[in-house]
């Protein structure tokens, strides 16, 4: 027997994929329907083999799909969306077709709402997770060189969220859906890594397919807040990447090493990288000094800092990230009588402080922060972003910082490597050239191999 799951949530196609569903299905089947904060105004068929459940306020995709597989009768179960068509006789297909340890999906097209149909020149076989800056973790098409062979059965590193079938059993050794992911989003990428990391495989079978409504400009029928969006995605990356989840016999380098994915060519040398810098930089075990005082910082980023102080004469460096002092102590060096440095702190652990320095402690996007930092600035200004790495507080500090930089001068985008907070500096720091024409990201970092500002030197026109 079959369970088919279906999270719905003000649907407007709910009927005609539950009749589709009926229609098609060739062996025993139920359909669990979970009307999630909404009751349809389309009418439901009157079948037995139709379970709903209802609730009033939302509880979530995830939620719906765990509470739907608790009370299934199914030896497999296939969560689909609920706007989609199926091939005759799909679920016949896919069982005979899937081992214990396999989850399966079928051959995708994506589906014509007026007749019903699948577009057959709009097929999806193979998936796979993009290791590319800006999507880090997402699953991903194959817009050129999809994979292309005559085996019906076949490994895909990943899938969509939309259609996905298993032994109901082994969705609980699992873990069922991870609902700490949130509601919303990174469905596929769950689905296809509990897969592989478990010592099982995702398999597409193209001996059957199901279509499904990509809604384009039409958009979600529910808002979504983009801030849990990215908390599901920062936590994915997080669990994934770090190989945190406690169930996994295989490591994600494994899953990168088995289909050489797209995006991830130089994840290897990356991670040399990322070690040997937080070895000797960010552990605190092995600093370095400027006059006796701790920085952050690798000797060659400091020899680019002299240059670029040198060859631009800023009046005023702004630096978000005191930390211990040595940075903004090696800084006021460089500008001598000719220029004076103002560092942003959210702690004190400056313990002599040099007068030359105006030392702010407090939250560097807080208003009382920025007003004080406006109103002490003129002239030609440099900005150092060296604070918390998370995405949206690098965005934020952007946001409300780089109008005092004057032309010429250069912003810092330390740590541009490290992924925290969905993708870091990193990550801010293109979204960010995106909207500012008058900012370029420059090649003075290129001389040296290695340094926590690689990919940070920005400059402003002029």
């Amino acid at each position: 027997m079959l369970s088919v799951i279906i999270s719905a949530r003000n649907e407007i196609y709910l009927q005609q994929t539950i009749d589709n569903i009926l229609e098609n299905a060739e062996g025993e089947i139920e359909i669990i329907v979970v009307l999630d904060g909404y009751w349809p105004v389309q009418s439901i068929p009157d079948d037995p083999r139709i379970i709903l459940v209802h609730h009033t306020e939302s509880i979530g995709q995830r939620q719906a799909i765990n509470e739907a597989a608790r009370i299934a009768k199914g030896k497999y179960i296939m969560k689909v969306d609920a706007h989609c068509a199926f091939d005759q006789g799909f679920d016949v297909k896919l069982a005979a077709d899937c081992e214990y340890d396999w989850i399966v999906i079928p051959r995708m097209y994506n589906l014509d709402i007026q007749t019903w149909k699948p577009k057959l020149h709009k097929r999806t076989d193979y998936m796979y997770i993009t290791g590319e800056e800006g999507k880090l973790l997402r699953a991903e098409y194959f817009n050129k060189h999809q994979p292309n062979n005559d085996k019906l059965i076949d490994d895909t590193m990943c899938c969509m969220g939309p259609g996905w079938f298993m032994h109901k059993d082994r969705f609980w050794e699992l873990g069922g859906m991870d609902e700490a992911h949130g509601s919303w989003g990174q469905m596929g990428v769950e689905v296809s890594l509990k897969a592989w990391l478990s010592g099982g495989s995702l398999k597409v079978n193209k001996k059957t397919w199901f279509a499904h409504w990509f809604r384009g400009n039409i958009g979600f029928p529910y808002p979504l807040s983009g801030k849990a969006v990215e908390a599901a995605r920062t936590y994915s990356r997080d669990l994934w990447l770090k190989n945190k989840w406690p169930l996994a016999k295989r490591k994600f380098q494994w899953v990168l090493n088995k289909f050489n994915p797209p995006g991830w060519n130089n994840m290897d040398k990356q991670q040399e990288v990322n070690a040997y810098l937080y070895k000797h930089i960010h552990r605190e075990k092995h600093p370095s000094f400027w006059k006796g005082v701790s920085i952050l910082k690798m000797p060659t980023d400091l020899i680019l800092y002299h240059r670029a102080i040198f060859d631009t004469r800023p009046d005023y460096i702004v630096e978000i990230g005191t930390k211990y002092g040595g940075s903004a102590l090696f800084f006021q060096d460089m500008l001598g009588d000719a220029g004076k440095v103002i560092t942003i702190d959210i702690k004190d652990q400056v313990k002599e402080k040099d007068p030359r320095i105006t030392y702010l402690l407090g939250d560097s996007t807080s208003q009382e922060i920025i007003k004080q930092v406006k109103a002490m600035v003129h002239g030609k200004i440099m900005l150092v972003i060296d604070g918390d790495h998370s995405r949206v507080k690098v965005k934020w500090e952007l946001h409300h910082y780089a109008p005092l930089i004057s032309s010429g001068q250069y912003l810092v985008i330390e740590d541009c490597y490290i992924d925290r907070g969905l993708y870091g500096p990193g990550e801010a720091r293109d979204w960010f050239l995106r909207s500012h024409k008058d900012f370029l990201q420059t090649n003075f970092d290129k001389e040296y191999l290695i340094g926590v500002c690689v990919g940070g030197w920005l400059k402003k026109n002029g």
